[in-house]
């Protein structure tokens, strides 16, 4: 896998009932050092969405890096080019909600802010990048400077309400159904992106509605269009977006370059090819 252990903690959500398993590893550069690289300041950290679990309970209960996620995979050698590069996993057994508030993950990024770095940068994919919004909103001290989401459903997927999961995954499945979602929004609507964190949502665009399983409006909704919050089509399928080559080109860029918000004229404009 080639990655260096940093946690691996089964930790308490807001439910006392459940644990959820978490790990945190550092997967780039090559070869990898324990702690901040002494001539990086910038860590990225890659946080994967759902993998659905049909059969097993058990996996649905492990935290287990995507291949991704891992070192020597194109987007940990890519952006290994320029920061650190660290990932995480989590348990599949909680909704989102109760995994973005496990402190075990307010504590990996806390360290890492310890470790001087100037940008921390979170890359999720799917549902990952709720959970990264979560984090930045509820956290705005936490160090997080900039967010860069990839075909997240943030008013939900259609597809999340099929009953295909085991009963261990329910929950986690049920959070992203776009009831769920859009009841988290009304109530979360107090919950702005900070103004400290540059935020970008990269929309897949492989079919008119979307990417295959999150419509465009899903992943750039209107509550962040309101912020002014940038958006990016990218041709991919949400199975293979963290494959594509195109993907890994777009985040070296958005990770190089400032994010600013954009102003309505700007949003406008782009709602004409983003959002059918």
């Amino acid at each position: 896998m080639g990655a260096l252990l940093l946690g691996l903690l089964a930790a308490l959500p807001a439910s006392a009932e459940k644990k959820v398993e978490t790990v945190f590893v550092k997967v780039g550069p090559t070869p990898l050092t324990a702690g901040r690289s002494a001539d990086r300041d910038k860590a990225i950290v890659l946080i994967h969405g759902l993998s659905l679990h049909p059969f097993s309970s058990d996996k649905a209960l492990r935290a287990r890096l995507r291949v991704w996620q891992q070192g020597g995979g194109p987007i940990a050698k890519k952006l290994g080019e320029q920061a650190d590069v660290y990932a995480l996993a989590y348990g599949q057994n909680a909704s989102i909600d109760k995994i973005a508030d496990d402190p075990s993950l307010v504590r990996y990024l806390d360290r890492l802010k310890k470790e001087g770095y100037r940008e921390i940068i979170l890359i999720a994919h799917s549902a990952g990048g709720l959970i990264a919004r979560h984090l930045v909103e509820d956290h705005p001290d936490l160090g997080v400077t900039r967010v860069i989401q990839v075909c997240a459903p943030n008013g939900g997927s259609g597809w999340a309400s099929l009953k295909a999961a085991t009963t261990a995954q329910m929950e986690f499945m049920t959070s992203l159904t776009r009831s769920f979602r859009l009841e988290a929004l009304k109530q979360r609507e107090t919950k702005k992106i900070p103004d400290s964190v540059e935020f970008v949502c990269v929309v897949g665009s492989c079919r008119v509605a979307g990417d295959g399983i999150v419509v465009a409006k899903s992943q750039w909704t209107l509550d962040l269009q309101a912020q002014g919050i940038p958006a990016h089509p990218l041709k991919m399928t949400h199975w293979d977006a963290m494959k594509n080559p195109k993907t890994v080109e777009l985040l070296q860029k958005l990770v190089r370059e400032p994010q600013p918000r954009w102003d309505a004229k700007k949003v406008l404009q782009s709602l004409k090819t983003i959002v059918p």
